[in-house]
């Protein structure tokens, strides 16, 4: 008697743990976060159609401030699937010599793949990866009205603790990202025939955000 009491009790507390999981097969999660990134960066250009080619690198920091939106579904308890959009704006100086301030801003497109190392009922500690397309735009702001626009890839390695309070919750991230545009160009035709430029860059990521997750477990 006392061993199928005991029994049942431990069949109970393994189904209710199970239950309680905070990711699951089915569930959705949509994400909002505001967050900054540092980068090291390395631009390099090189002319073209010229007598005398040359060529430079220079490696200088970036960072800016981002919002995002995202959705993750699950496949599995332990991994899910999505995407993300980002944008992001770059801090930038005024220059000392024109007093105008340039403008710099991207947005990134990616897909994503989560591992959910610990899931409990209100603590979901995710382990993830984006790969996708990124835009970026530079405005001069100058007299030349010169526009930079570089298109190629982001990619990110992040830990994503999430604190669930119901349905809802907070999440922090913390990421390595990596971007590259392999081929800068200009609204100059002058200058993109005698020019070839391309930039990218690798650093550290921080966000804080809010997420909601629907459907219900069907197993």
């Amino acid at each position: 008697m006392k061993k199928n009491l005991f029994l049942s009790l431990f069949l109970i507390g393994v189904l209710s743990t199970f239950a309680q999981n905070s990711f699951y097969k089915n569930a959705l999660v949509v994400e909002a976060n505001a967050g900054i990134e540092i980068y090291r960066t390395t631009y390099q250009y090189k002319t073209k159609n010229v007598a005398l080619p040359e060529s430079k690198t220079e490696t200088n920091a970036a960072g800016n401030s981002n919002f995002s939106f995202g959705a993750e579904y699950g496949l599995h308890k332990r991994f899910g699937v999505g995407a993300r959009f980002k944008t992001n704006s770059f801090f930038t100086e005024q220059d000392t010599a024109t007093k105008t301030t340039p403008r710099a801003s991207s947005f990134d497109i990616s897909a994503l793949a989560n591992f959910h190392a610990v899931s409990k009922k209100h603590f979901d500690l995710v382990l993830g990866t984006e790969f996708g397309y990124s835009k970026l735009t530079y405005k001069q702001n100058d007299a030349s009205n010169l526009i930079l626009t570089g298109k190629g890839t982001f990619f990110s390695l992040y830990v994503n603790p999430r604190i669930y309070f119901g349905d809802i919750g907070i999440n922090f991230k913390v990421y390595a990202p990596f971007i590259n545009y392999p081929s800068m160009t200009t609204n100059n035709e002058t200058l993109n025939t005698y020019v070839i430029s391309k930039w990218k860059g690798s650093g550290f990521g921080l966000s804080f955000g809010i997420q909601y997750r629907f459907l219900d477990s069907k197993d």
